[in-house]
């Protein structure tokens, strides 16, 4: 059964359909770490009259508006939405954008943090040039289980998942997005000594039961709760990108 939080996201959703957001201070591509910060619309009562919302950004120092780039959006269990720096040449690589919100840990309401992963999409299309068949969601712990049920929630939005010792399974059968879903790739990942190692498990194996194959499990000996390694996130990136089948 879906929680009472997150179908009231989809509610409101579907009542205040998004392209309400406007940058607070409009201006040209910036590339690099960096931050930015846009007014928030008035989604009833998820953010307040006038609330701003603050984003992290890392944009591959190679980016061109003539090659439309990846995005990858996060979901973080801390107040900070920015990505680690040591990550920064898997997305060069990969021409992939990272944004993230701040102020949308663990503590946040599961609504609010959905609807930033949505707002995340169309802030980055405002100044980017984004390639809508690579736009995929990312979380670690508490934001790794949200982005799990928003990925699930949100297919025709997110091409796929990458999923840091954190994944809830949803009663998948009961979606109508399956086709769409079996299409996409999702990228668990967890360690031997992760607390949250048998949770992400478990969903893994939903998943293929449920018949998403393009899925696959990372689990990092000798690590706990704690977000992977450069080559380890080096590794999940190129499955989730890659279009061969899951070893």
């Amino acid at each position: 059964m879906r929680t009472t939080a997150l179908a009231a996201v989809i509610l409101t959703l579907l009542f205040l359909p998004l392209g309400g957001v406007a940058r607070s201070e409009p201006g040209s591509p910036q590339t690099g770490f960096f931050s930015a910060t846009q007014t928030a619309p008035r989604y009833g009562e998820l953010f307040d009259p006038g609330e701003e919302v603050t984003w992290q950004y890392y944009v591959p120092p190679n980016y061109s508006p003539d090659n439309a780039a990846g995005l990858l959006v996060y979901i973080s269990p801390t107040q900070s939405g920015a990505m680690p720096k040591a990550w920064r040449s898997v997305l060069d690589k990969h021409n992939l954008i990272w944004v993230g919100a701040d102020s949308s840990g663990n503590r946040t309401r599961v609504p609010r943090r959905v609807l930033l992963s949505l707002l995340a999409v169309e802030h980055a299309q405002l100044d980017y040039s984004i390639d809508e068949k690579r736009i995929y969601l990312s979380g670690f712990s508490g934001g790794g289980r949200v982005a799990s049920m928003a990925a699930m929630d949100h297919p025709q939005v997110f091409s796929g998942g990458l999923f840091f010792c954190g994944a809830d399974l949803w009663d998948l059968e009961s979606s109508l997005d399956m086709d769409i879903i079996r299409e996409h790739r999702y990228v668990l990942i967890t360690g031997t000594l992760d607390q949250a190692l048998e949770p992400v498990k478990r969903t893994y194996r939903g998943y293929r039961k449920a018949g998403i194959s393009n899925t696959k499990l990372m689990i990092i000996r000798n690590t706990g709760h704690n977000t992977p390694r450069r080559s380890d996130f080096a590794k999940a990136v190129a499955f989730l990108l890659d279009d061969s089948p899951p070893t």
